[in-house]
C-alpha cells in the first residue's frame, strides 16, 4: 500500500489520543469532586489587606468553607504578586498569594487566617490529603503554615500542624518541614522533611493520610514531588474510621496552636492551600511541578506521532 493510504490521519490520531485525554479530565474532575475545601487566595489585589468579617478568604471549593481574619487592622495578610512558578495541574491562573510577614497591617508577626463557624472544621476523614505552597520570608524559631486550633488530649501537640521547626528535632537537619497530628484514636505522630528549609524558595507540599499510612511529598521550583518521609502499617483511624481526631475547632492559615493557644505565627508567603477527602496520588497534586511531563495527554499524542511514523516507514 501506499504511504498515503497507510498513514494515520489527524482525525485517527485525535480518537486514538481520546482516552488518555479522558483521563485526563476524569482525574481532574476526581480531584475536584474529592475537594473539600481550597482557598486560593485569588480575591484581592496586589498589597490589598483582607477584608473585614467573615467569608473575607473565599473557598473556591464550592463548600462554602469560607476563612475570615480577626481583625484587618493588626491580623491582617497582605495579597501579592509573588507567586510559585510552578504552574496549576488545573491549568488555573495564580495570579496573587498571601504574605503573613510583618508589615501591611502593623509590624507585628501576627496574621492568620481561621475558618471560623465553617462545615469543615467537624467533618470526618476516612482519609485525606492536604496541600499548599509555601515562601518563607524568615527562617528562625517556630513557625507553622497551616494548622487545626485545640488540645483534644493531655498532649500539647493540636489535631494538625505543618511548621517549619526552630530546631533541629528529630535527625539533627536545623529548620526543617515538620507536620504533626493526632490521629482518631488520639496518639500523636509526625514527619519531618529531612532537608532544611531556605527562605526565598517556594516549596510544595502534599501531605496524605490513610487508615494505615502517611506520607509527607515536597516539590521545589525545578524538581518534581518526592516522597520525603512517610509511615505505613499504622492504625490511624478511630471509632468512626476518622484519622484525623474529631473535633470542631478552627483550621488556621499563617500560624498554628501549641498547649491549647494560638501561636507560632509564619513569616511566609502561602498561596493555593487544599484539603481533599481522599488520599490523592500524586498525578492528582495541585501543582505541575517540573520536570514531570504536563499531562498523560502528551504521552499519547507521542505515542500517536511514533506509531504513525513506524507505519510509514514500513510501507
Amino acid at each position: 500500500m501506499s504511504n498515503t493510504t497507510m498513514m494515520m490521519s489527524p482525525r485517527r490520531m485525535a480518537w486514538t489520543a481520546l482516552p488518555a485525554l479522558l483521563a485526563v479530565i476524569g482525574l481532574a474532575q476526581a480531584s475536584q469532586a474529592a475537594t473539600s475545601a481550597y482557598w486560593r487566595h485569588e480575591e484581592g489585589s496586589d498589597g490589598a489587606l483582607i477584608a473585614a468579617g467573615p467569608g473575607s478568604v473565599l473557598d473556591s471549593s464550592g463548600n462554602s468553607n469560607h476563612m475570615q481574619t480577626f481583625d484587618p487592622t493588626f491580623t491582617s495578610a497582605s495579597y501579592s504578586t509573588n507567586v510559585s512558578p510552578v504552574p496549576l495541574r488545573s491549568g488555573l491562573p495564580n495570579t496573587l498569594s498571601l504574605d503573613f510577614g510583618p508589615g501591611g497591617d502593623d509590624a507585628g508577626l501576627n496574621d492568620d487566617n481561621y475558618s471560623g463557624g465553617a462545615a469543615i472544621n467537624s467533618q470526618l476523614f476516612s482519609s485525606m490529603t492536604m496541600e499548599l505552597a509555601f515562601n518563607m520570608n524568615a527562617i528562625g524559631g517556630f513557625q507553622a503554615v497551616f494548622g487545626k486550633d485545640g488540645k483534644p488530649t493531655s498532649s500539647v501537640v493540636p489535631p494538625l500542624k505543618v511548621l517549619v521547626r526552630g530546631d533541629d528535632f528529630p535527625n539533627a537537619v536545623p529548620n526543617q518541614l515538620f507536620i504533626e497530628w493526632i490521629d482518631g484514636d488520639g496518639d500523636v505522630h509526625f514527619l519531618a522533611g529531612g532537608s532544611t528549609i531556605t527562605a526565598g524558595e517556594w516549596n510544595h507540599l502534599a501531605f496524605v493520610l490513610t487508615d494505615a499510612s502517611a506520607s509527607l511529598y515536597v516539590a521545589g521550583e525545578d524538581t518534581p514531588y518526592e516522597l520525603v518521609s512517610s509511615i505505613a502499617g499504622e492504625d490511624f483511624a478511630g471509632t468512626s474510621g476518622e484519622v484525623l481526631f474529631a473535633s470542631d475547632a478552627n483550621y488556621s492559615i499563617g500560624r498554628g496552636a501549641f498547649n491549647g493557644g494560638v501561636a507560632d505565627w509564619a513569616d511566609a508567603v502561602i498561596d493555593e492551600v487544599r484539603i481533599s477527602d481522599t488520599a490523592l496520588d500524586t498525578s492528582e497534586f495541585l501543582f505541575a511541578a517540573v520536570p514531570e511531563p504536563s499531562s498523560l495527554l502528551l504521552v499519547a499524542l507521542g505515542a500517536a506521532a511514533l506509531g504513525a511514523r513506524s507505519v510509514r516507514n514500513h510501507s
